[in-house]
């Protein structure tokens, strides 16, 4: 069974199993009723939807944690300036909410967090604050000649960094909006017929009286 899939698809996925083995026998009996058949019908189109919609949320859940990982951090001891040395030992988050990572540095025996986001949904943000600066610093007359281009370089760099990772979240974001709530539909629907096949399942146990 898919990895990503819930308890309750599991739970059906089983009753499902017990209602088509149940069917098979009664077709080697010869006794497979009409009902049966339209219920062993619908239980098929059920399993597609219920293994379609668990690929589709692995997918999905997938590519945000692809994208969790994009964000390189390059950090380095404020100390010693080593980067070999550092063990990451936790994650803090600042006053505007971004969580950045946390390190030791073995060497200098130290901890820091590091300056800038770990995740690109605050990396958003960040980089938003880090345009507006350059533009200040643009703006202002001091700046002149080689070092001017440079900034410039950098802020259109930045820019386009900027506008590609906000297309990405975007796109991610609005497909596990759209995973969450088929989650809850399918959920809606996996309670009802769920109702349903225990009944038709103590419809078909034997009665007895002891």
């Amino acid at each position: 069974m898919n990895q990503h899939m819930t308890e309750n698809e599991r739970e059906v996925i089983k009753l499902i199993n017990f209602f088509k083995k149940k069917g098979e026998r009664l077709a080697e009996e010869g006794s497979l009723t009409q009902e049966h058949q339209d219920l062993n019908a619908a239980c098929e189109r059920l399993t597609e939807k219920i293994y379609n919609h668990a690929d589709f949320r692995q997918q999905v859940l997938e590519k945000h944690e692809t994208l969790k990982g994009i964000i390189e951090d390059s950090a380095q001891c404020p100390s010693c300036g080593k980067v070999d040395k550092l063990k990451k030992v936790g994650v803090a988050t600042n006053e505007l909410g971004w969580k950045s990572n946390r390190y030791k540095c073995r060497r200098c025996n130290i901890e820091f967090t590091w300056n800038r986001p770990n995740n690109p949904w605050d990396m958003i943000p960040f980089l938003e604050i880090c345009l507006q600066e350059l533009d200040t610093n643009l703006g202002s007359a001091e700046m002149e000649g080689d070092l001017r281009e440079r900034a410039q370089g950098a802020r259109d760099h930045m820019s386009v960094s900027l506008e590609q990772l906000r297309a990405a979240i975007a796109s991610a974001d609005e497909e596990k909006a759209r995973m969450e709530e088929q989650d809850r539909e399918m959920s809606r629907m996996l309670h009802e017929f769920k109702k349903y096949l225990l009944i038709e399942k103590i419809k078909l146990e034997p009665f007895s009286e002891n």
